[in-house]
Order: structure tokens, then sequence, then C-alpha cells
């Protein structure tokens, strides 16, 4: 446990039932006893920590709504990810940031006209820290093809990662859990930072 404490943080992070902890499965199908996903939102309540050979998986809960839980449980948990972030974005070598491309569009615009909507709150979060981080646009398989590239693009626009010169446009990747489509791009995501990491 000693060394593994050592290895840097891939951290999955968004919004409640976006899909985070079936990529977790994905990332370390060793390990997909003890990630438990399900159909509705706050699955997972606590922060887990997967040991993941070159690195430690960190599956963070939702934020937004959780069943069978108080305001107050919902509002404790958002608050250990903030504290996680601010206090560990140092060990962090990637944050994986899951948005629900089949939702997007709905919860943005809702929120846009009153206040900075979670998705692009949480992603200039972690900017703030210089959080390498990628953007998932999962369920992409539920749209339609010319659905999808228009919802696609629209996530695009409104994230404007164009603003950090660090997070380049492949940092947005068309994504499916189920498909698998998007994974590979992922991976040498993943395997890039985690090498820039080392260099350091």
């Amino acid at each position: 446990m000693e060394n593994a404490k050592k290895k840097p943080l891939l951290a999955v992070l968004g919004r409640s039932n976006t899909g985070k902890s079936s990529l977790c499965r994905m990332l370390a199908p060793q390990a997909m006893k003890a990630i438990k996903v399900g159909k509705y939102p706050g699955v997972t309540k606590g922060l887990k920590e997967i040991d993941n050979e070159d690195y430690i998986l960190v599956d963070l809960p939702g934020f937004g709504y959780m069943m069978h839980v108080s305001k107050q449980f919902r509002d404790e948990v958002q608050d250990k990810i903030i504290k996680f972030i601010e206090q560990r974005h140092r060990e962090i070598f990637i944050a994986i940031e899951v948005i629900n491309i089949e939702m997007f569009r709905i919860v943005f615009d809702k929120y846009k006209d009153t206040s900075v909507p979670f998705d692009k709150e949480l992603f200039e979060f972690l900017q703030q820290f210089k959080v390498p981080t990628v953007i998932l646009a999962n369920k992409i398989d539920k749209l339609r093809k010319q659905e999808g590239e228009t919802e696609f693009a629209y996530l695009k626009e409104v994230m404007d990662i164009k603003r950090y010169p660090g997070i380049p446009p492949g940092n947005i990747i068309a994504f499916s859990a189920k498909t698998g489509l998007g994974f590979e791009s992922l991976q040498e995501r993943i395997a890039f930072y985690l090498k820039t990491k080392r260099a350091r």
C-alpha cells in the first residue's frame, strides 16, 4: 500500500448517472466487482480508490441528484469532492469528466442564464489547479448519427476548451461505455499524460 500511495491519480468525475463507474470498470476490469454500477443516480456515494498498476484510479461520486439520500448528505459528498481536488490536485495526472451527451444540452441550457452550469464549472475548477482534463461525451450511442454530431459540436462550443492552451481539442472525445467507441482514444490520452507526469 505504501508504494500504491506514491502512484499518480486518475480521477473520474461528473454529474450523477453519466456512466462514471461503467468507465472505471473498463479501465480496471480486474476490480469490476468492487465498482458498483446502476440504472439510478447516486450508486457511488463515496470516493473509491483502486490500484490500477501504473496509477491509482479514483471513482468519485457524482454531483447532483442522488437517490435515497438527504440534502445534507449530498452536500457533504460534494464538499468532499471539492476538498479532494483542492488537496490532491498535484497528484492527479489526468481528470476525466464524464458527461451524458444525451442530456447535456437540456441541463446546460436550463441553468446557463442564471449561473455557470455545473459541467462547465467543474471543468473550470479543475483548470484553476492546472489539472490535465479529458471530457468524455458518453452515451453518444443513444443518439442518431446526425443528432450525435450536432450535440457533440454544441458541447465543444459551450465548453470552450480552446481558452486553455494546455487542453487540446482532442481532449473532448465522443464516447460510449456500452460499445467502446472512443475508448482507444481515451487510453492514448491517459498514456500521454502518465508519461508526461513521470518525466517531471
